[in-house]
């Protein structure tokens, strides 16, 4: 299958999916993150064109899923710090153990933990609190999300596509999310036309923050001339989706509130 069409596949499922798990408790978001993550892990080599270690590969996935783990059981992104932690401290032993050729051991290494560090991003999906938090973060920012990987179908120039990506997904995040208000999806405590505005507002700023994200990692992961088909072109469509988690944790940690009116 081409890959444009491979990425744009998973690009536009999981947002849907991740919306789908914003009422739901947390441990479904977890099951959908270690997925994710494990996905990712498997087409991180070649996506970065790294060598492509079964050692490398395997911490990844080991990193997400503790992180996942950890993260969802405590319901404190702070542990996923520890994590991360300790899986540099693997990735170096790994290294270390590793046998025969071991020409390109810096570049290895540093493409392992820079997947472990895109792992933990996505980890922060599973902190999100139940309740009003994660509905009015998760839906406005899987909607820029969806937009963003429409928008890459589109045949024009790769400065005006980022244009685009960066601001067409904010502006329909914010429209939506003020609508939704108003219509009680936030809670009838939330529905006047004040805090309709308000939580327009905040949801523009999710669908921008996603919307930056989508944007660099198209211009870093993905052009139609060198990223290979398979599990590249799914993690490329992956790696975006994880990295906006961090963000989306800090926003609603910061403005949930505020979000929800």
């Amino acid at each position: 299958m081409d890959p444009a069409w491979t990425r744009l596949a998973v690009a536009g499922l999981i947002p849907v999916l991740l919306a789908a798990s914003a009422p739901m408790a947390v441990w479904a978001r977890m099951v959908l993150i270690v997925v994710l993550v494990l996905a990712m892990a498997q087409g991180w080599p070649a996506l970065v064109r790294a060598r492509h270690d079964t050692g490398s590969t395997a911490v990844i996935a080991l990193t997400g899923v503790a992180g996942a783990l950890a993260v969802a059981w405590r319901q404190d992104y702070g542990a996923a710090g520890v994590v991360m932690a300790l899986s540099v401290l693997i990735a170096f032993v790994a290294q270390m153990l590793r046998k025969g050729d071991r020409r390109g051991l810096l570049e290895s290494l540093s493409s392992t933990v820079s997947g472990g560090l895109v792992a933990i991003a996505g980890a922060a999906w599973c902190a999100l609190e139940p309740g009003v938090a994660d509905p009015a973060v998760i839906v406005p920012c899987s909607l820029a999300l969806f937009i963003g990987a429409l928008l890459t179908t589109l045949e024009v120039r790769a400065s005006v596509l980022e244009t685009l990506t960066m601001t067409l997904p904010a502006v329909i995040s914010g429209a939506v999310g003020g609508l939704l208000a108003v219509i009680g999806f936030f809670g009838p405590a939330h529905t006047g036309l004040g805090e309709a505005a308000q939580s327009g507002g905040a949801c523009l700023i999710v669908g921008f923050t996603a919307g930056v994200l989508m944007a660099a990692a198209n211009r870093v992961l993905w052009t139609h001339q060198w990223v290979p088909g398979g599990r590249a072109a799914i993690a490329s469509a992956i790696v975006p989706i994880l990295a906006v988690g961090a963000p989306s944790y800090a926003i609603a940690r910061l403005m949930g509130s505020f979000v929800a009116g």
